[in-house]
C-alpha cells in the first residue's frame, strides 16, 4: 500500500495536477522535486526512508519539510546536507530525541545535530499546523478539555490519545 504523491503546477485539462506513483518511483521523481514534504509515521517500514543517497538526488533549490516523524529522514545525512548547502532549507515540525518521561522533554535537545544554529532552518516541536486558524484552535482546544476531562473520570492510564513512549506516537 501507500504511494508517493507529487502536485504538478497547473494541472492537465482543469484536473487536480496531483500524480500518484508507487513508493519505488521516490528516487526518479527527486531529481525533479521543488520540496519534498514527508508526512509519514514513525514505523519499521519508514525509518531511515530518507538517507544521505535520497538527499543527494534533491536539487540544490529544494526544501524539505517533514511533519511526520524525524527518524523517517536520516538525521546525519540531513544537517550534512543543509550544513553544506546542498539543499536550500527545511522545515522541521518533527524532533528526532524524544524525551523517554515527561520530566525529561524539557531537557531533551530536538536533535543530535545543532538544526537551530543553520540559517535556512525552521524548527517547530510538532505545532507547525493550524496555528492561528480559528476553526483549528477551537478544536485543539475542544480536544485538549476531552482529554483532561477523561483523564480526571478515567485516569491518566486511560486517557485517549496519550502519548506512548514506547511506539513513538
Amino acid at each position: 500500500g501507500g504511494g508517493v504523491a507529487g502536485g504538478v503546477e497547473g494541472g492537465e485539462g482543469g484536473g487536480s495536477g496531483i500524480e500518484v506513483h508507487p513508493p519505488g518511483a521516490l528516487r526518479e521523481l527527486l531529481p525533479r522535486a521543488d520540496a519534498l514534504l514527508v508526512c509519514l509515521p514513525g514505523t519499521e517500514e519508514t525509518r531511515g526512508l530518507i538517507g544521505a543517497e535520497e538527499l543527494a538526488l534533491l536539487p540544490r533549490h529544494a526544501v524539505v519539510v517533514n511533519v511526520g516523524r524525524g527518524a523517517v529522514i536520516d538525521e546525519h545525512a540531513l544537517y550534512a546536507a543543509l550544513r553544506e548547502g546542498r539543499l536550500h532549507g527545511a522545515g522541521l515540525d518533527v524532533w528526532w530525541s524524544y524525551p523517554a518521561t515527561y520530566e525529561e522533554a524539557l531537557c531533551t535537545p530536538p536533535s543530535a545535530f545543532p538544526y537551530g544554529e543553520l540559517d535556512r532552518v525552521v524548527l517547530s516541536p510538532h505545532r507547525g499546523g493550524g496555528i492561528g486558524v480559528a476553526d483549528l484552535e477551537l478544536a485543539r482546544m475542544r480536544r485538549i478539555g476531552e482529554m483532561l476531562s477523561a483523564a480526571g473520570r478515567d485516569g491518566v492510564e486511560r486517557m485517549p490519545h496519550r502519548w506512548d513512549f514506547g511506539l513513538g506516537y
